[in-house]
C-alpha cells in the first residue's frame, strides 16, 4: 500500500452505518436496510454507484425539472402542488435527504472497508463519490452534517457545518483522492466491472475529480473572499488532459424487466411492460424550453419533444405553462420523446457529468470575466480558448442527445450519425444569433452565452446541475408558476427546507431556513 493512503486511513473514522443495498446483484434492491452485512469492499462499488445514479435521476432530477423550468403540469392530474406553488414544506423531497445520506454510508463503508483490504483504488474511487454527493447536498441545503455525519449509533444527533467550510473540505479531499490515484501500483488489486462508470480505469476517475474540482471551484467563484483559495487549486491542475473527454455514465446494465430499467426512463417513459408510465401523462414540457429550441432553429427540439398531434396545435410545437389551469388535453401539447435525447430507452445509462459541461466549466474559467475585476481568468488560455471549449460545449450536447441507448445502436432509432450534421445545421443558422454565435454581438455577454447553452444541453440529462446554476448566475431568466407564492422578484424559491425527519431526531442542530430568503453560500446575485 502507498504512504499517501496509509495516511489518509489513518485519519478515517470509521462508521458503524449498515450496507442498505443489495451487492450482489445490483439491480436488486430488495435488502433489509436493518440487518448489518460483511462483504467485501469491492462488493459494494456497483451497487452504491447505481443508488447515486438513481437518486440523480429520479429524486434529484424530478425535482429540478419543474424547479428549473422545464416541466410543467398537464391537465390530467391535481397534484404537484409544491412544484406549482414553491410553498415547500418539511416533507417535500425529504426522502432525497435520507437517500443521499444512505448512499454516502455506503461510500464511507468502501473506504473503511479498503483499509485492511489494501485497495486504495477502491477508496479513491468512493472518496470521489462521496464529494459528488456532499455537494449535492450542500447546493440544496446549505450547512449540513458533515464532520459528525456517518458515524451511525455513534453519533445520531450530528451537528451541521458551514456550507462554504465544506466546500472548502470537499475540494481538499478530491485532491487527495487524486494523491492516492498518482500513487497507486502494478501491485494494486485492479478494479473491474463492479466499476459500472470507468471499469475500473483509474485514469478516468482522475479526470472526473479534476472536472468535477472544476465544477466546485467555478460554483464558489463569485464569493471574492475565496478567490486566492480557488486559484491555488486551480494550479495543481495538469496543464493538458485535466478534465473527462465523455460523459460520465452510470451503466449498470438496465434490462426490460420490472425494477430493473433506467429508473428515470421508469417513471417518465415506458414501463417494463411497454405501457406508458403514469407519471408521462402527468408531464409535460413548458412552454419556455419549447421556445428556447424552436426560436433559435435548433434541430435538438425534434430530439428531444414531439409535435402536438390534436386540436389547433396539431403538428406544432407547444408547451404548457406552469401552473396554468386552463389547459387543454395532453395531446394538445408538445411530449417527451420516446425513444429520443431526454428518454432515450429502457436500458439508456444514467449521466452523472456530461461532457458539455466539463466544456462550459472550462470556457467560464478561461473567459476574462469582470467579476474578478482586473485579475487573470482562472485557466490558461484566454478568450480564444473559451471559445473553442464553448463550442465543444455545444457539440457535445447534440451527441448526447442524439446518442442511442445500449438496445438501440444499429436500428433505424439510432440517430447517433446525424449528431454532427445537426450542430453544423444550427451553427450555420445561427451566426448573427448572440445566444449561440460566440462572436455575434448583442445585450448577450460571453459569460451568459455560457449560462444559455449550459441550460439548453443539461436540459433532462442534469437539470438539478441546471437549478445550481440558475441560482448562482439569475441567468436565463426562466418563466416561474404562474402560482408562485415566492416574495422575490424572479417568483422563484432559493432552496429546499430542512426534512421533517432532521427536526425530529436532530432538533436541536437543524439550521433556521426559508425556501425564499435563505440562500445558499455562492448565490449572491
Amino acid at each position: 500500500m502507498n504512504r499517501s493512503f496509509n495516511i489518509f486511513v489513518a485519519g478515517v473514522v470509521l462508521s458503524t452505518s449498515l450496507l442498505t443495498s443489495s451487492c450482489g446483484d445490483f439491480l436488486e434492491t430488495n435488502v433489509n436496510p436493518n440487518n448489518p452485512i460483511a462483504v467485501p469492499a469491492r462488493s459494494i462499488l456497483a451497487q452504491a454507484l447505481k443508488v447515486t445514479g438513481d437518486n440523480l435521476g429520479t429524486s434529484y432530477n424530478g425535482y429540478a425539472m419543474w424547479v428549473a423550468g422545464y416541466w410543467g403540469k398537464s391537465n390530467t392530474v391535481n397534484g404537484f402542488n409544491e412544484e406549482r406553488t414553491y410553498n415547500y414544506t418539511n416533507l417535500y423531497q425529504q426522502g432525497l435527504w435520507s437517500s443521499t445520506y444512505d448512499n454516502l454510508k455506503d461510500y464511507q463503508l468502501i473506504i473503511d472497508q479498503s483499509v485492511a483490504e489494501n485497495t486504495p483504488n477502491l477508496a479513491a474511487i468512493a472518496r470521489i463519490m462521496r464529494v459528488y454527493n456532499y455537494q449535492l447536498l450542500v447546493d440544496q441545503y446549505g450547512n449540513i452534517p458533515y464532520t459528525s455525519a456517518l458515524q451511525g449509533l455513534g453519533n445520531i444527533s450530528p451537528q451541521y457545518d458551514d456550507a462554504l467550510s465544506i466546500y472548502r473540505d470537499l475540494v481538499l479531499q478530491l485532491d487527495e483522492s487524486i494523491t492516492i490515484i498518482d500513487g497507486l501500483t502494478s501491485e494494486t488489486p485492479a478494479v473491474g466491472s463492479e466499476d459500472i462508470v470507468y471499469a475500473g480505469n483509474m485514469a478516468n476517475w482522475k479526470r472526473f475529480a479534476n472536472t468535477l474540482k472544476l465544477r466546485i471551484l467555478v460554483r464558489m467563484s463569485g464569493v471574492t473572499s475565496q478567490d486566492g483559495f480557488i486559484r491555488t487549486e486551480v494550479a495543481k491542475f495538469p496543464a493538458t488532459g485535466a478534465f473527462i473527454t465523455a460523459d460520465a455514465l452510470v451503466q449498470p446494465g438496465y434490462v426490460q424487466s420490472g425494477g430493473k430499467q433506467n429508473p428515470f426512463f421508469t417513471t417518465y417513459g415506458l414501463t417494463a411492460a411497454g405501457a406508458s408510465a403514469t407519471n408521462r401523462n402527468y408531464v409535460q414540457p413548458t412552454v419556455y424550453i419549447i421556445n428556447q429550441y424552436k426560436n433559435n432553429a435548433d434541430p435538438r427540439l425534434t430530439r428531444l419533444y414531439t409535435a402536438a398531434t390534436a386540436g389547433a396545435n396539431t403538428g406544432q410545437y407547444v408547451g404548457v405553462r406552469l401552473g396554468d389551469e386552463n389547459l387543454l388535453g395532453v395531446t394538445s401539447y408538445s411530449r417527451l420523446r420516446i425513444p429520443g435525447g431526454l428518454l432515450k430507452s429502457y436500458d439508456m445509462p444514467q449521466p452523472l457529468l456530461l461532457l458539455s459541461e466539463a466544456n462550459f466549466l472550462q470556457a467560464e474559467a478561461k473567459l476574462t470575466d469582470s467579476r474578478r475585476g482586473s485579475a487573470a481568468p482562472y485557466l490558461t488560455g484566454g478568450d480564444a480558448a473559451a471559445k473553442t471549449n464553448y463550442e465543444a460545449g455545444v457539440a457535445a450536447s447534440f451527441t448526447y442527445f442524439y446518442a442511442p441507448s445500449p438496445s438501440q445502436r444499429g436500428t433505424a432509432t439510432d440517430l447517433s450519425a446525424t449528431a454532427t450534421t445537426n450542430y453544423n445545421t444550427y451553427v450555420a443558422a445561427n451566426t448573427t444569433n448572440p445566444l449561440v454565435a460566440w462572436d455575434a454581438p448583442g445585450a448577450t455577454t460571453k459569460l451568459q452565452k455560457i449560462y444559455y447553452q449550459k441550460y439548453l444541453a443539461l436540459n433532462g440529462a442534469d437539470p438539478i446541475e441546471s437549478w445550481n446554476e440558475l441560482r448562482r448566475n439569475d441567468y436565463p431568466t426562466i418563466a416561474p408558476s404562474l402560482q408562485s407564492t415566492s416574495p422575490r422578484a424572479d417568483k422563484l424559491p432559493v432552496r429546499l427546507l430542512y426534512p421533517q425527519s432532521e427536526l425530529i431526531t436532530n432538533t436541536a442542530n437543524v439550521p433556521t431556513a426559508n425556501q425564499f430568503t435563505t440562500r445558499i453560500f455562492w448565490d449572491i446575485n
